[in-house]
Order: structure tokens, then sequence, then C-alpha cells
């Protein structure tokens, strides 16, 4: 876009007012109007002529009407400089008649740079990592093809992509926007930034893209500026960097709110944000400073609402002009498609192939017959993707290293190095090269040879975590996720104390039903109990609370824990809904992450008690007055009301999902065992009844295991208590729910 007449003279006096530190205004002079002038003192005068007009005759006329007036002053001893300055480069004829009057003739960005050189920013900006869109293998810029995805707002959900994330920010907007690790929002950031680098012309203001994991110590926007400057090498622009950023020409990209301050748990709500707000004083003091739009991003569960964050942020007096936009945690089927098709792979995907950006960068890396066997297996669903995935992978690895180590070893040193990112203070680790080479000799038996060293340099499960350094990181959560879960399960099935040092991290959803499907697998049941009281001591209460909070979700209705003290823990989930009941355990000055209580049917006989707790989300009740007696001075940050459906009704949902949304609600959620076929078939949430999308969505929900179908009286539907959980927050996102279930059930 070019400039408008009016646009890129008003662009110029800001630069030039900038340059100089004086008021830049049009003047009439001596008979002759000027674009701008500066009067920088008592002897110095600038005179500025601004024109679109690419002509030498042009030039020469501007150049008469600059040294009429510099003749004038010069009788009175002021000197007067002369600019030219046309909004594309001059010709090689126009400098040089401005080099022989003493005028500068020179382009609108030559005139700037002369402030502020952005084209030696640029450079080395663009090569210079942009957050975790990294090369897996070199912690360079990730070089694939970036793959367009929809950005929706949380309040209005209006979608969004980079390009009009973009026009937002030069319109002044302050954009928020969050999403789990390895979604692409570093990937957005990056693309952002291109697209203001080539549009400095229309917004009058130069994007600085800061990755702000690198400003840890920077409590201020002066410090962050100025490492970010010295980290480029470009120390000696931090003082008019500064200058741009107080007159408000400088758009800011702020990447990873969360990377600059760790998560906190084991203390008081109040004190939590108090620690998160201080944490983050450096990103708010810039954010106040600046004049024009601000994007920053992070992962949202750093702080504990959006509301939070906001304030935290120091957003809440531009809330007006801010928005919050999610990026989705998944490709959409169609862009995962065009994501394989630009890669030079052609297969169609399966519903329940999870749709991370990562995960897809992981499966192009395998051999063509690996990718065939996963893509095109029947009977897989997401739970049991990963497993075979993984083992892909480590197959792939051996297969580097000419099969002189297994993929089976291979499987253990990853499990292993999982294990140890248990206590890191990063989520996906910090592994050093000696933290790698210990693992692998632990496994191994021997340090690594030249086979072992090339395996540990290329593993793709691992990734750099930025170029300056040789500490490594797993590059996904789901996998990481799932490497702690089965490492998890071996100790318990070998009994092996998980030591007496605290996780620092612990299992996340999908982590939490691969070790429940395990244990199930596995008949391992006894063995948690048994486990439990062997270890009821421990100093690792993280690992006691994750066992019972994998207990909660297994397919069985009574857990006696046989009397347990859980203190000072972290349960990540703890589903206590109808039929399933929990005995002889006190959980106290413990973190629950969702507490499930839909029609519970536990009481005080059961001998359970919940006190002192910080509870992250409740479902299943409306307020703090709905708790059992057994629930006692919890803090509790939400509340997830049992009852939406006026919220369904009203919904622009499709007719499969609200039948879908209906179904669960009266097999999981409502009293008793289980559902008779007619009691389905008559509709819900204002959907009439659809003989055929009814019995689609059941029978899609038997082939994934969701609920069993009983013929001994008459047709009977009852829940696999199990996936209750899973069920509740399928109702509770809808539209923004990425559960390969809700996507099948989507596309009837």
């Amino acid at each position: 876009m070019n400039f408008s007449w009016k646009n890129l003279e008003d662009h110029v006096r800001n630069l030039a007012e900038l340059r100089w530190k004086k008021p830049c205004v049009a003047e009439h002079i001596n008979g002759v109007d000027f674009d701008g002038v500066i009067r920088v003192d008592a002897d110095e005068i600038i005179l500025l002529e601004i024109t679109k007009e690419r002509n030498l005759e042009k030039v020469r006329n501007d150049i008469l009407k600059i040294q009429s007036v510099k003749l004038k002053y010069a009788g009175d001893g002021i000197v007067c400089k002369g600019f030219i300055i046309l909004e594309e480069n001059p010709t090689n004829s126009m400098r040089e008649v401005g080099v022989q009057n003493k005028i500068k003739v020179c382009s609108v960005k030559e005139f700037a740079s002369e402030f502020y050189n952005f084209e030696a920013y640029n450079n080395t900006r663009i090569t210079y990592p942009f957050g975790s869109a990294v090369d897996s293998e070199t912690g360079n810029n990730d070089k694939r093809q970036y793959i367009e995805v929809k950005y929706q707002d949380i309040d209005s959900h209006k979608s969004f992509n980079y390009q009009k994330i973009a026009r937002e920010l030069i319109d002044g907007k302050n954009i928020v926007l969050t999403g789990d690790y390895g979604t692409g929002k570093s990937r957005c950031v990056r693309e952002i930034y291109k697209f203001l680098s080539a549009e400095i012309k229309t917004a009058s203001a130069y994007p600085l893209a800061i990755n702000l994991k690198d400003h840890w110590s920077s409590a201020n926007a002066v410090g962050i500026i100025a490492e970010h400057l010295g980290n480029l090498g470009l120390t000696t622009s931090i003082d008019n960097t500064i200058q741009l950023l107080n007159s408000g020409n400088l758009i800011l990209l702020l990447d990873g709110f969360d990377e600059i301050g760790t998560q906190v748990h084991d203390s008081r709500i109040e004190d939590r944000k108090s620690i998160r707000k201080k944490a983050v004083s450096g990103i708010r003091d810039l954010i106040s400073k600046s004049k024009r739009g601000v994007l920053i991003t992070g992962r949202s569960h750093f702080f504990d609402s959006n509301e939070e964050m906001i304030d935290s942020l120091g957003l809440a007096n531009r809330r007006d002009n801010t928005l919050v936009l999610a990026v989705p945690d998944s490709f959409s089927s169609d862009e995962a498609q065009k994501y394989l098709i630009a890669l030079g792979v052609k297969t169609d995907i399966p519903n329940w192939l999870p749709k991370k950006p990562l995960i897809f960068q992981i499966l192009i890396e395998l051999s063509n017959q690996n990718l065939s066997d996963i893509l095109n297996h029947k009977d897989f669903t997401e739970y049991n993707f990963w497993t075979s995935f993984i083992l892909a992978v480590c197959k792939r690895e051996s297969l580097g290293v000419k099969e002189t180590i297994s993929a089976t070893t291979i499987f253990h040193i990853l499990h292993t190095l999982a294990e140890k990112t248990r206590f890191s203070k990063e989520f996906l680790g910090r592994l050093s090269p000696s933290d790698i080479d210990l693992v692998y000799e632990s496994v191994v038996g021997s340090v690594p040879d030249e086979n072992g060293r090339q395996l540990l340099s290329r593993m793709c499960m691992l990734g750099r975590i930025d170029p300056s350094s040789p500490d490594r990181q797993f590059v996904d959560t789901s996998i990481l996720d799932i490497l702690r879960a089965s490492s998890f399960i071996n100790d318990i099935n070998n009994m092996k104390d998980t030591g007496n040092i605290q996780w620092k991290h612990s299992l996340r959803t999908l982590g939490l039903l691969h070790a429940a499907n395990m244990i199930m697998f596995n008949d391992l049941v006894q063995q948690c109990f048994i486990y439990i009281k062997k270890f009821s001591d421990t100093k690792n209460t993280y690992c006691l609370g994750e066992l019972i909070s994998i207990l909660s979700i297994i397919n069985i209705d009574n857990i006696n824990i046989e009397t347990l003290v859980l203190n000072h823990s972290y349960v990540p989930i703890l589903n206590l809904t109808e039929n399933k009941t929990i005995s002889n355990l006190t959980i106290q000055n413990t973190e629950i992450g969702t507490l499930f209580l839909n029609n519970t049917s536990i009481t005080d006989k059961n001998h359970l008690m919940i006190k002192n707790c910080i509870i992250n989300t409740v479902s299943g009740i409306s307020d703090q007055k709905g708790f059992p007696s057994w629930i006692q001075e919890c803090d509790t940050i939400s509340f997830d009301v049992i009852n939406n459906a006026t919220r369904i009704k009203k919904s622009t949902l499709t007719a499969s999902q609200k039948l879908f949304l209906s179904i669960i609600q009266k097999i999981f959620f409502q009293s008793g065992v289980g559902r008779d076929e007619k009691t389905l078939k008559r509709g819900g949430y204002g959907q009439q009844y659809d003989a055929k999308l009814i019995d689609s969505i059941l029978k899609i929900l038997i082939r994934e295991g969701m609920i069993e179908k009983d013929e001994r009286n008459g047709v009977l539907y009852r829940p696999v208590r199990k996936h209750t959980m899973r069920m509740e927050k399928i109702r509770a996102e809808l539209t923004l729910s990425d559960d390969p279930i809700w996507k099948m059930i989507s596309e009837l």
C-alpha cells in the first residue's frame, strides 16, 4: 500500500521531529510554502520538501525554492539545510543535482534510516529465532511453509487471520493471543512481523519483535528493549528505539508472557496472583509506554483467568481497545490436509489423528511405510495412536544408526528423559548434554559411542531450545505427556520409588487418560493401591496426587484408599461424578485442577475429606454453597454450572452436535445406570428427532468405546464411566473442542 499524500507528509514530519527533537510544521517563508520546517535553534533551520513525484524537473523546482530561502537567511548568519524527500528512491541525476546545490535528495526510507536504521534491525531480526518457531535440529528459524490458520476472538467468536491481526495493530488495537505450546503462536508473530515490515509506510510505525523468554531479569521497558537489541548486536540503536516507543512509532510484538515467570502452586489464590503480576512487571511497563498497537502472546493457563491476565498485563484500562484471541489447539481437517499436500504427502487424514502442527512436522519425517501404516490403520483412535506413533519414530531413529541401537532401547531412553523433565523448571524440560549422556548410559550400560552420539544429536523427539545453547527440550507437550504417563505406570508396575524430590510437572488430560488405559489393559488396579500404601510417606506427593487422579477416571466405581492424608500435592483431575466413590482419603493444602461433582453419590460415610485446598474449576455445582459437607475451607477460582441447556439451545450448533450433546447428557449425566433407546431418540436442545443422525452418533460412541449397548432386556445404552470427564470437557468447550469424537460428530 502506498501513502496517501497526507500520510506521507505526516510520516516525514514525524520522523524529522524524532531526529531533531523539535517541532516540524508546514510553514510559509519568504513567499514560499514548505512541507516541513524545523527551527533547531536561533542559528539553524531545516527545510523539507516532500513529494510523491519521481520527476527531475520537480526536484529542480524544489531546489530553487530552498535556495531562495537559504540566500535570504544567510545574510542574518542563519544556516538553512534543505532536504527533498521522495516516496521512492531518487534517480542518480536527482541526487547529483542535489549535491551540486548542497541539498540532500533522498527517499523516505533513507531519510528515516539516519535516525533509526530499521533495515539493519530487520536484517538481523528476521534471521534470529521467533520464540519456539524453530527447526528442532538446528534451533534456527523454522523454514517450513506457513499454513494459514484462523484465530478466534473469545468474546465475539469472530475469526482472524494473521493479516487481519496485523491491520488491527496498525489501527492501534491491543491483542492478546493465547494458546498451548506447539500451536503456532510464535510462527504467527513471525508472519505478522513480516507483514508489518512491509507496511511501515502505511502504519507510520516500526515493528519490534521481542522473545520474552530472553528477559527474565528485566523489570522495566528500557531493560527489555536494551537486552533485546543487545542480543541482536544493535546496542547503538537503544536510545533511538526508546524514543520511537515514547513517540508512538513502535508496534510491539511480545512473544511468550508465560516464559518470563514461573507457574506458581502451593499458595493462596491472591498470593499466586501477586507473584505472577510481579513476574510480568517488565511487560506491563513496556505495554504502558506504548502508544500504538501491541501484540502479546502466551499460554492461557499461566493465569487463573482472562480477567487476571488482562489486569496483570496492564490492559484493564484499555479493555475496550483490547482483543483476546485463542489459537486453535490443532489444524482443522482442511488445514491439516493442505499442510501435508504442501510438504508433498498425499494421503487422507483419519478423524482420530491429533492435528497439532508439531505432530505433523514429525509425521512427515517418518518413512513412507511407517507413515502409511499409522495413517491407514482402521482400528486406531487418538489414545492408541500415540504408542504406535512413538514406536515408529524410535524405529526410524534405530535405522538412522543402522540398528546398532534397537528401537526398544531408544524407547526406554525417551521414557527416562521424559521422567527427568518432571523436575525441570520448564514444562518441556531443559536437558543439558551431560543430562542426556547420563540417561543414555543408565539405559544402555555404557557411554555413548559414535553411533550413540549420532542418535542423540538427531533424535527428533528432542529439539534445540535456541541456536546459542546446546540444551534440548521435548518438541511437543502431547508426546511428553504420553512418555511421562508410560514411565509412571512402569514405576507402579515395578514398585519403583519416584524419589524424594517433588515433581514440578504433573500429567495433563491426555497423559492421565493414557495412564488410565494402561492400568486397565495391564490389570494394575490393585498394584496402584499397593503402591499408594507402600509410598504413602513419600516427599514426592505429586506422584500420589497424580495416581489418585488416574484412579478417579478409570472404569471402577469404588476406590478405597485405606487411609491416606495427601498433603501439599497437586491433583490434576478428581472425578467424583455419579456412581464414583472414593473412601478413606483426606486431601488438604493441595491444588486440584478440575473437580467433577456432577450427581456425586459420596457422603460423609465414605470418609473422604477435601479441606484447605485450591480448586481451579468445579464442575457440577454453581457456587460455594453447593459444596457437600466433606469439602471445607477451599478457595475456588471458577464454577462450571451443570445446566448448559439454554446456552446450547441458543447456539448455532449443527443438528448432529445438538443431538450428540443431548445423548451424552442423558447417558452420562442423568441419574440411572443407562438410557433406553426410545429416550435417546426423542431429540433434545430444541433439535427435532432425526433417526439417521441419532443412529450414526450412537454407532460412533459405541465404536470409540464411549458407551456400551445392552440388549438383554430391551435396548439400553450404558456410559463407560472413565469417559465422563472427557464428555464433560466436550460439553463445556463446544465449538472450541478439539476432541476427535466432537470432530467426528461435527462432520456428520
